[in-house]
């Protein structure tokens, strides 16, 4: 009976480890997918200031709140605006443009505003990537 408790008690701290282990590095996944998408602009437009040349990677698309370029909060359905083109295009991705957003109602709900509790918000943009050299900042006048 001993034999067998030890060896439960083995099974289980080893188990035990594993999961702290993938806790860890899913804790740094996530954390190196943070820092990357927290540089990607999104811009409504297709003038990235600062940025007057850039290639297109392509189309993405993310669920975001009622602002494509919004960073508080949680998305619950899934990837993020920015999350979505960095997995889809990886660090190639500098910027987003050309964004839109639109409200999804559930199919239970036919809401009619877009804060009801029936539906989400999704958005798409175009994924680019910076060419060539920044446009210089502006230089203040001599006087």
């Amino acid at each position: 009976m001993r034999l067998v408790l030890l060896l439960v008690v083995i099974v289980a701290t080893a188990g035990c480890s594993s999961v702290e282990q993938d806790t860890s590095q899913l804790h740094q996944e996530q954390d190196a997918l943070s820092a990357a998408i927290r540089k990607i602009q999104v811009v409504h437009g297709a003038t990235i200031k600062g940025h007057p040349q850039y290639a297109t990677l392509g189309r993405t698309e993310g669920y975001c709140f009622n602002r494509p370029n919004s960073t508080g909060g949680q998305v619950v359905h899934g990837d993020g605006l920015r999350a979505a083109a960095y997995r889809k295009y990886g660090d190639q991705v500098n910027a987003i443009v050309n964004t839109s957003v639109w409200f999804v109602a559930d199919e239970d709900y036919g809401a009619y505003e877009p804060y009801d509790e029936g539906g989400y918000f999704e958005c798409a943009g175009t994924a680019v990537h910076f060419t060539g050299e920044s446009a210089p900042a502006a230089q203040p006048s001599p006087s």
